[in-house]
């Protein structure tokens, strides 16, 4: 079998040799993205050199890598979930498993190990560190929302699903003032959550839908403006989905301040059923995300592409558990409702 020379990766590549050498041997003169690109090729085609051999020595030829963005850690029971789940498929499947927090100044013109195989994406913000690894020709998937079209597999919740179903739940127990509350509006999560929570209540007819957008350095404390603004103009809502649950817990702290009680004045529903969910006073309602198998999902999703398949760009959402506890109940125009009915019989 013909051995391969520097021309053949060149070749391959459409670059010159002289680049290729320089890839090869860690020598300036070619981008992070081309040097990938060349340390790929090169150990596809079975090309033999000392420095290749030592790097992936150092390297491992099995190792994937999770780009998560620094800010993101802060959620850090939701991720570590995600992450568990793609940790243990990787195990499974034989692969190294790195971490890689970016910080609000990655420009993604820095990339770790040359021999990354390949790379999950946690979060949209982890997007700005993706360019070099595509560029090089390196798989990858996403644990958030792709854009149209967008030539990479991606798996998430069913964030539009789970909103809808807070919004029916709330309208059957009689609240015709919902808000949903968020210190994220940007992310496509939480967007997807307003969208299903407004559409599925608009749908049941004359529902007043708010958006609450507070401020994340300080949530309790806007939450509590926005509210009283609300109450001036007589929308105060009654019913309240909160785009994670620790932001429904801050918003029942504002309620107490304001002289409200969850449920009795106000019902009020989480999202991801934190630990302190099931602990809280009343315990919240909240919708279950199954992390750990998005995680494993989005590792199973990125082996296939490291192996060869070449199917379309698959999207993979997964339901949200409704979980009930003590945080809504009937709308206080309801019980009055309900009692008079009872009375007329």
């Amino acid at each position: 079998m013909k051995s391969v020379s520097l021309s053949d990766i060149a070749a391959r590549l459409g670059i010159s040799k002289y680049s290729v050498s320089r890839a090869l041997t860690g020598k300036p003169g070619v981008s992070e993205a081309t040097r990938l690109r060349v340390l790929r090729v090169a150990q596809e085609m079975g090309y033999v050199h000392a420095a290749l051999e030592q790097r992936t020595t150092d390297a491992g030829d099995r190792t994937v890598v999770l780009l998560i963005p620094m800010q993101d850690l802060d959620d850090a029971e939701f991720w570590m979930g995600v992450i568990a789940g793609a940790v243990s498929q990787a195990t499974e499947l034989g692969y190294t498993f790195a971490t890689r927090p970016i910080d609000s100044a990655d420009d993604g013109t820095r990339a770790p190990a040359p021999l990354v195989q390949g790379v999950i994406v946690a979060g949209s913000k982890a997007r700005s560190a993706l360019g070099p690894y595509v560029e090089a020709g390196v798989p990858a998937s996403l644990v958030t929302y792709p854009t149209p079209l967008e030539p990479l597999d991606a798996v998430h919740a069913a964030d539009w699903e789970g909103g809808a179903i807070v919004a029916d739940h709330l309208v059957e127990l009689g609240h015709e003032r919902l808000a949903y509350v968020t210190e994220g509006p940007e992310k496509p999560s939480f967007a997807a959550r307003a969208r299903g929570f407004r559409q599925a209540a608009m749908a049941h007819g004359s529902i007043d839908v708010v958006e609450m957008h507070i401020d994340r350095d300080e949530p309790g404390l806007s939450f509590e403006r926005a509210y009283q603004g609300l109450a001036e103009q007589g929308r105060a809502p009654s019913g309240l989905l909160a785009s994670t649950d620790s932001i429904a817990f801050a918003v029942a702290a504002a309620l107490g301040r304001l002289g409200l009680v969850v449920p009795q004045d106000v019902s009020l529903v989480g999202f991801n059923d934190a630990v302190g969910s099931s602990r809280f006073v009343p315990k919240l309602t909240t919708l279950r995300i199954p992390t750990g198998d998005i995680g494993a999902a989005a590792m199973r999703f990125l082996h296939e592409r490291i192996e060869g398949v070449r199917a379309p760009a698959r999207r993979l959402e997964f339901a949200p558990t409704f979980v009930l506890r003590d945080s809504t109940a009937s709308s206080r125009a309801k019980v009055t409702r309900d009692a008079e009915l009872e009375v007329g019989r």
